[in-house]
């Protein structure tokens, strides 16, 4: 019965056919469902794609940063790294790590930790004091105390 409706479609003046116009709303309404959920989609993952660009990474390492009153503190995950190849670099509002990977002897039946370096930059929340950061390397764990810049509250001025 609908294959017959279909053939009895007749073209008008301009030569379409119902079936071709119905066919073209058909496919401007897909293209715009398409663009809408393009849109959402956008709007879902900005968040993550900003952070992904401010990121630069290779190989992603995990990383932890903790807020106290007077300090950031981030963890550094690094399973299997050696202290004397990790490459920690900072910058007023920047952390910046690169491990270096330790080759094993022998035939990898299995490989998932890769034997590429490991590196991470990430931009920080506040500025810190670059010349008084401390870090300590335990149980692949790298741990980084970055003091906090104190800002001196500003004195108030009277305007004259």
């Amino acid at each position: 019965m609908a294959m017959t409706n279909i053939l009895s479609m007749k073209s008008d003046s301009s030569g379409s056919s119902d079936l071709e116009r119905v066919i073209g709303r058909a496919a401007v309404e897909a293209a715009r469902m398409s663009s809408q959920a393009s849109q959402a989609a956008r709007k879902i993952l900005g968040d993550v794609a900003g952070e992904i660009s401010e990121t630069k990474s290779y190989d992603l390492v995990p990383i932890d940063l903790i807020e106290t009153d007077d300090e950031l503190i981030a963890l550094v995950a690094l399973p299997g790294a050696n202290k004397e190849k990790i490459d920690l670099r900072v910058t007023a509002d920047s952390l910046y790590v690169d491990a270096k990977a330790t080759v094993r002897e022998g035939k990898y039946l299995r490989q998932e930790m890769g034997t590429m370096g490991r590196k991470r930059e990430i931009k920080l929340p506040i500025e810190i004091k670059q010349e008084q950061v401390k870090a300590s390397f335990k149980d692949g764990i790298l741990e980084v105390h970055l003091p906090k810049l104190v800002v001196v509250n500003a004195q108030r001025v009277q305007v004259e």
